[in-house]
């Protein structure tokens, strides 16, 4: 910066001086009036703003604002319009899924994929926090990926599990209570050995002690989908030490009231909650029964592929069933050519006085008849099947 005297004292400048030569220089000139107005402009929507909206603290709580707007307020209003559309958009679909069973669910791919789209941020808020985002179950919840089912896993049991929720019950020390500690420790290592597939008979007492067979059969495979499978490798409490996980089961049980140590396996009953209502809840079931382990659902046979029965035993009773269902089979195309040789056969017989014979040639034309038609309806769904 210049120190000598300034050379341009009429031209309002400040005296500063950023080069020898005293080209650059700074001025004092007044900022644009379009500026000025900006700043006036801005000052007064700031007090407008701090009026008509929420504000920082004045007098102690924040100001409400004359608007009474809120960004809670906002979410609200833009989830009301987000539902109003989904519920126009979609109302049809709604109500088939209210209506239809969860057999016709499933089979039908449209109501399926609406239903898997839709129950997803469902299965987020309400099942994920346990289950894993992906059904992948988090440490001490179940799998629902895989097709190991402790309650079941058709549609009808997925349905109750939600509905109703679940609650495991496991004594401790055995079902008299009357396992030792080193008892404890040897039953774990048989256990575990049969979930490796091996069975030690000299440790097997221990399990018959604890009458351990009563919930989980004599061999570990429960008789009844109510408890869990120990030769599977699927552990419903598992655990990074998992003998020590089974260890922990056997001696302070499953939801035994009192023990700090005690597993926890509860289910809540959100069909009963009035957290999700009753379409949600099918959604849910769909979503999960689809995650992969969910057992298969068989379609329906189609009428034109179901036989007709015979009203009777007599000749012509069995008779009129075998034509009917040849005719099926042959408008099915997938009719046997020697059906049709025995139903004349039969009708020979029959006219010839030998009705033993020619009842028993009806049935067994009647019996090819029923197995074309099965046939049929199995080639009909054949491929890809949820």
């Amino acid at each position: 910066m210049s120190k000598h005297k300034n050379p341009y004292p009429g031209e309002n400048n400040t005296g500063h001086f950023w080069d020898d030569d005293n080209d650059v220089r700074e001025l004092n000139n007044r900022p644009p009036r379009w500026y000025m107005w900006a700043l006036y402009m801005g000052a007064i929507s700031v007090v407008i703003y701090s009026f008509y909206y929420p504000t920082i603290p004045w007098f102690g709580e924040h100001s409400k604002g004359s608007a009474g707007w809120t960004q809670i307020v906002e979410m609200k209003e833009s989830v009301q319009q987000l539902e109003d559309y989904r519920q126009d958009r979609f109302a049809d679909t709604e109500k088939a899924i209210a209506e239809k069973s969860l057999e016709e669910i499933v089979l039908d791919d449209e109501l399926r994929n609406y239903s898997i789209k839709t129950a997803k941020v469902l299965f987020g808020d309400n099942c994920a926090a346990c289950h894993g985002a992906g059904g992948q179950g988090n440490d001490g919840f179940p799998v629902l990926a895989d097709d190991d089912w402790l309650y079941g896993g058709t549609l009808s049991q997925i349905s109750a599990t939600i509905t109703h929720g679940k609650r495991g019950n496991m004594p401790a020390k055995g079902m008299l209570g009357n396992l030792s500690d080193p008892e404890i420790e040897k039953l774990a290592d048989f256990v575990m050995g049969l979930s490796q597939g091996k069975s030690d008979p000299a440790t097997k007492a221990l399990y018959m002690k604890g009458m351990c067979m009563a919930c989980h059969g004599p061999n570990g495979k429960p008789p009844a989908p109510t408890a869990a499978n120990l030769t599977d490798g699927i552990w419903r409490f598992k655990a990074d030490d998992q003998r020590a996980s089974v260890v922990r089961t056997i001696k302070h049980g499953v939801n035994k009231p009192g023990d700090p140590l005690t597993q926890d396996a509860v289910m809540p009953a959100f069909g009963k909650s009035g957290v999700i209502n009753a379409v949600q809840l099918k959604k849910l079931v769909v979503y999960v029964h689809q995650l992969g382990g969910g057992a298969k659902v068989i379609p329906p046979t189609p009428a034109k592929f179901k036989p007709v029965v015979a009203s009777g035993s007599s000749f012509d009773a069995v008779m009129s069933a075998a034509e009917a269902n040849y005719k099926k089979a042959i408008d099915a195309k997938i009719a046997w050519r020697d059906t049709g040789a025995m139903i004349k056969e039969a009708k020979k017989l029959h006219k010839a006085g030998k009705g033993d014979a020619a009842t028993a040639l009806a049935k067994k034309a009647n019996t090819q008849a029923v197995n074309s038609l099965a046939q049929a309806a199995v080639a009909d769904f054949a491929g890809p099947r949820f």
